[in-house]
């Protein structure tokens, strides 16, 4: 059935194109007529919900590679960009070194793809609106609850890349777009917010769905966000609601911990330990080029290898530091280091016998070779599908896990923490603790809580966010370059500034 999701998207990308966000924030609105003639077909409805789901595969697609680990890791103090020179793909070397550039394309990308998201959700709603009696009210409340999460979703991956942004949300907004300036953090984030927490009232638990939803929004989805969102904001207002939210979602019996080592397996793919993951699967036809429901994550994370290597052909991007090879080490953490560091001349997929070889020397400011890759989305090409047509290095088909039950939890014991209800984290913490074969904590610290997350949510894209909102700048983001009240923030890419003639503001990394 994940074909069935997938073919769906595939046919929204090409019925809607991908126009850049300038064109999407422009265009007027769906006519009300003309909706209201295109939704009396229920599968109509299900498209236009398929198209704002869409924009999340493009940051594994598109030329610029602006994966979630470029920016989540590269800028943290874990990882390194790797590659196969300085000059590979150069314009990661920024994000590493904080030598931002608003004019880098990459923002802009970022920046495009969030918005035509956000534009998709809103005329989703407005549809919904325009042909409210052509629809059944089960029909309604689902589309309508999927569109309000898939519009906060957009919205917080553009507030945790550049802070506020403008908020877009009826249809006069868009006749004059360019005259919408940028809202308050803080606005942003009661906006997001606002849409998970109308989200969840009418969305299914997980398991009430059948398989044509898999990977779509459910109850447990938006109430983990609104949890995330709300730590996120530091608003402490949101902290009793939200930790309320996990109790649910830890009480409705949709997710459970699996052994960490099977979590990336393909075979494990959308399973209990799962909230939520960006669907992938290789197409028919495929090439640089062309878009398609295949991902290039395996092939850009990959050990580094030749032509036809039976490792997969990667490009040895994001690569782990000895700092987190040690830290793991100092814990006494065996099971998540092996599953996310790969070491010169381990055996990894012992079914297969693959023997690594990674440069252990030189040691450079760009890759920190220190004989070490990262393997939670390595795949050697016996595990891979090549498409019938087309490279099989940019169609790669491991889902990409966004939101894990563990990460949950850890939120949950961080909320518990900080509504005084210290006693009451040590439940899920310890859940996590325990599957990695480490000792219970009788009485977890924040302190130790934000170190557990580093360790279960490595090389996962989280990192930097993580220490930003918990102002755990180190010493080493210091020595990279990072300034602090300059770096929290990614630039708001230069030509929204220059399209909108000043009304969209810069940022302090501008």
């Amino acid at each position: 059935m994940k074909n069935i999701y997938k073919s769906l998207i595939a046919g929204a990308l090409i019925g809607l194109g991908t126009t850049s966000c300038s064109n999407f924030l422009e265009r007027e609105p769906l006519a009300r007529e003309t909706t209201k003639v295109f939704l009396s077909d229920p599968e109509n409805i299900d498209r236009m919900l398929i198209a704002a789901y869409n924009p999340m595969l493009w940051s594994f697609q598109q030329s610029q590679f602006y994966n979630y680990f470029i920016f989540g890791d590269m800028a943290s103090d874990d990882a390194s960009k790797g590659g196969a020179a300085e000059g590979d793909l150069a314009y990661m070397n920024s994000i590493q070194k904080f030598q931002w550039n608003a004019s880098d394309p990459m923002y802009e990308l970022v920046w495009q793809k969030h918005f035509a998201g956000v534009f998709r959700a809103n005329n989703a709603l407005f549809a919904l609106e325009a042909a409210k009696e052509k629809v059944s009210e089960e029909d309604y409340n689902q589309a309508y609850s999927e569109a309000r999460f898939l519009r906060g979703w957009h919205y917080f991956q553009l507030v945790k890349m550049f802070g506020g942004v403008p908020l877009i949300s009826t249809e006069d907004d868009y006749i004059n777009v360019r005259e919408i300036p940028r809202a308050t953090e803080k606005e942003t984030y009661d906006f997001i917010l606002a849409d998970f927490r109308e989200a969840q009232v009418n969305l299914k638990l997980k398991k009430e769905y059948d398989a044509y939803y898999l990977g779509r929004a459910t109850k447990g989805m938006a109430q983990s966000y609104f949890a995330k969102a709300a730590l996120y904001s530091n608003e402490s207002g949101y902290y009793d609601e939200a930790y309320n939210f996990t109790k649910e979602v830890v009480n409705s019996n949709q997710y459970s911990l699996i052994e960490y080592e099977k979590i990336w397996r393909l075979e494990n793919e959308n399973g209990e330990y799962s909230i939520f993951e960006v669907q992938f699967e290789p197409s028919a036809f495929h090439n640089w080029n062309i878009q398609s429901t295949g991902s290039y994550t395996n092939m850009m994370t990959s050990v580094r290898a030749g032509s036809d290597s039976e490792f997969g052909e990667g490009w040895g991007f994001n690569i782990p530091n000895k700092e987190l090879d040690q830290l793991f080490r100092a814990a006494g953490d065996d099971i998540r280091r092996e599953q996310t560091l790969i070491y010169d001349g381990e055996v990894v997929y012992p079914e297969d016998g693959f023997a690594m070889e990674i440069p252990s020397s030189p040691t450079d400011s760009w890759n920190n070779t220190e004989g070490l890759a990262q393997q939670k989305y390595f795949l050697p090409l016996s595990e891979q599908t090549p498409s019938s047509i087309g490279d099989h290095r940019c169609n790669g088909h491991s889902n990409y896990r966004m939101f894990r039950y563990a990460d949950l939890l850890l939120f949950q014991a961080e909320l518990a923490i900080k509504v005084g209800k210290a006693g009451e984290a040590a439940v899920p913490f310890n859940a996590v603790r325990t599957r990695a074969g480490l000792g219970t904590i009788g009485a977890p610290t924040l302190e130790q809580v934000y170190a557990e997350r580093r360790l279960e949510l490595a090389m996962e894209g989280h990192r930097f966010f993580d220490q930003v909102r918990t102002g755990q700048i180190t010493q080493r983001l210091l020595d990279e370059g990072f300034v602090k009240g300059i770096h929290e923030k990614f630039p708001i890419p230069q030509s929204e500034i220059d399209l909108t003639d000043g009304v969209i503001t810069p940022n302090p990394s501008n």
